[in-house]
């Protein structure tokens, strides 16, 4: 009868002896910005949706739409299983549902080769028409790039997304460069009533070709009617030239604004220019009463980074003790401030 512990320690001496002694590196962790798939290998997040219902406990389905040839990956955020979706057909919008007990951020990263070059809301990239849907952040031009010369179609994305809350990231769009195509944003936030907040002043940056607004957003946010009407404190209206498409109610004139956060509270010293403020906030307040800048970017090596709805901005720091008139933190052993900041 084979003795299998005598069989197991003369395994392990053979393995050792012909091969060296050798062991399994564990596998790299993902960061806070990944999704970690079946291999443990590691995908960026592009962009994330916030869900939720009255009563969650008692489940809720969300469902949402896509039309593109490739791959795309889906952290629910519930800790269920990483879902992997891959289709091989343009022209065929396929439907993804999961039901849902408790509010939840799902997170999106995308891999796909071809868009349908069609008109019309069933050949948009991305529909989620549903009222489960509370908040977006990160970019779908990062999750929906340009393929060759075809650009991706946002048509009705949003539309019906009644609990959907701002304010829209103004990266939402960031990666998409070149030729609009024709109603590429149409009705995009169409009936959206719980939006709120203006249109970022840098939303369609890299997007050319849109001379005639109607033809590429036509009401893009028609019934979004909670959206500003004019510019907030600390920002400054911008025209943009697509303001005639952006009708907030089909009956009347009323429409939305872009605005541009007033570069007042930065100092200059960050790369000679201001950087743009926060989309959410400009600024973060201490209980002392503080303030110091909130930028939409990073713009020093250390940095306090504050997150809210899944957008990160940032108070950059400086090396040293600040004082009293500063908020001051110590890391990886080093002290760092965030000073008074030179509004001249």
């Amino acid at each position: 009868m084979l003795n299998f512990a005598r069989f197991l320690r003369v395994l392990t001496v053979i393995c050792v002896g012909v091969f060296g002694a050798f062991r399994i590196a564990p596998a790299v962790a993902c960061t806070s910005d990944q999704i970690t798939l079946s291999d443990n290998s590691c995908v960026p997040v592009q962009f994330t949706m916030t869900v939720t219902s009255d009563d969650p406990s008692d489940g809720f389905d969300f469902s949402f739409y896509i039309n593109a040839k490739g791959t795309l990956y889906i952290d629910w955020g519930d800790n269920s299983n990483i879902q992997t979706v891959t289709r091989d057909k343009t022209n065929q919008t396929y439907s993804i549902t999961h039901r849902f007990y408790q509010a939840s951020t799902i997170r999106l990263s995308g891999s796909f080769t071809e868009y349908s070059t069609k008109n019309g809301r069933s050949y948009s990239v991305l529909r989620v028409n549903n009222s489960y849907l509370t908040g977006i952040s990160g970019s779908l031009g990062a999750l929906f790039p340009p393929i060759g010369n075809t650009m991706p179609l946002f048509y009705e994305t949003f539309k019906d997304c009644t609990n959907l809350r701002g304010p829209i990231p103004s990266g939402l769009f960031s990666g998409i460069t070149g030729a609009a195509r024709t109603g590429m944003f149409n009705y995009m936030f169409n009936n959206c009533t719980s939006l709120t907040g203006y249109v970022p002043y840098n939303l369609f940056n890299g997007i050319t070709g849109m001379s005639i607004p109607a033809s590429y957003m036509n009401n893009m946010f028609v019934g979004a009617s909670n959206m500003d009407k004019t510019c907030p404190t600390g920002t400054t209206q911008v025209t943009t030239g697509y303001e005639s498409a952006w009708k907030l109610n089909s009956s009347d004139t009323m429409r939305t604004v872009a605005c541009q956060p007033d570069a007042t509270s930065c100092d200059h010293a960050y790369g000679g220019a201001c950087p743009d403020l926060c989309s959410w906030a400009t600024q973060l307040k201490t209980n002392t009463g503080l303030t110091f800048p909130l930028f939409a970017t990073k713009v020093t090596t250390v940095a306090i980074n504050v997150r809210q709805n899944g957008v990160t901005c940032y108070v950059p720091l400086e090396s040293g003790n600040g004082g009293t008139a500063s908020l001051n933190l110590t890391y990886n052993g080093n002290t760092y401030h965030a000073g008074v900041i030179d509004t001249n």
